[in-house]
């Protein structure tokens, strides 16, 4: 990891927006797939208040560029200005492909680990997503691409087993604890 990231300055970013949750109060926790550090979680303060300008640029599949200030080991959102929303993909036959993708980059792709091969992977799905109008395919080919880059496939196999490996093996990195 960059020394960078352990200095408390703010640093510009360019991502997607995989997605997000609120906290407590007027927060939101964003994770950002960046072109500069990879996947990353950032704290939006304030963001839910009805003057922030900020709010419609972190919807899930933005793309937007940012400016983030680490305290401590926090990441904080500064500002972000809207690339583009993808708006004439978000309709209902196109957002499940993009819900869909981008929750597989997440589950799949480490904190702070840059990877521009994926961060290109990205940014090609939605150009082709807004391209094509055969909208399954582009999910499969982009699917087919980012398993294979990340080592997971060496061939090519229908989409049903692609969402498959990528479920299995999200599934194998998360923690199993019983509690009796």
């Amino acid at each position: 990891m960059p020394e960078i990231l352990y200095m408390n300055r703010l640093q510009k970013i360019q991502g997607f927006v995989l997605k997000r949750k609120n906290l407590l109060e007027k927060d939101v926790l964003v994770t950002v797939f960046t072109k500069e550090y990879g996947k990353m979680t950032l704290i939006a303060k304030g963001i839910r208040s009805f003057t922030s300008k900020r709010a419609a640029h972190i919807q899930t599949g933005n793309f937007i560029k940012a400016q983030i200030r680490q305290s401590k080991s926090i990441w904080y959102l500064q500002s972000t200005e809207l690339i583009s929303g993808f708006l004439s993909l978000r309709i209902d036959a196109k957002i499940d492909q993009i819900y869909l993708f981008l929750s597989i980059v997440d589950g799949l792709m480490p904190e702070d680990q840059e990877d521009i091969d994926v961060f290109d992977r990205m940014q090609h799905f939605f150009v082709m997503l807004s391209k094509n109008t055969d909208h399954v395919q582009v999910l499969k080919q982009n699917l087919q691409k980012l398993l294979e880059t990340l080592g997971y496939i060496d061939g090519e196999l229908p989409l049903s087993e692609l969402v498959q490996i990528a479920e299995n093996t999200i599934e194998k990195r998360l923690p199993r604890r019983v509690i009796m």
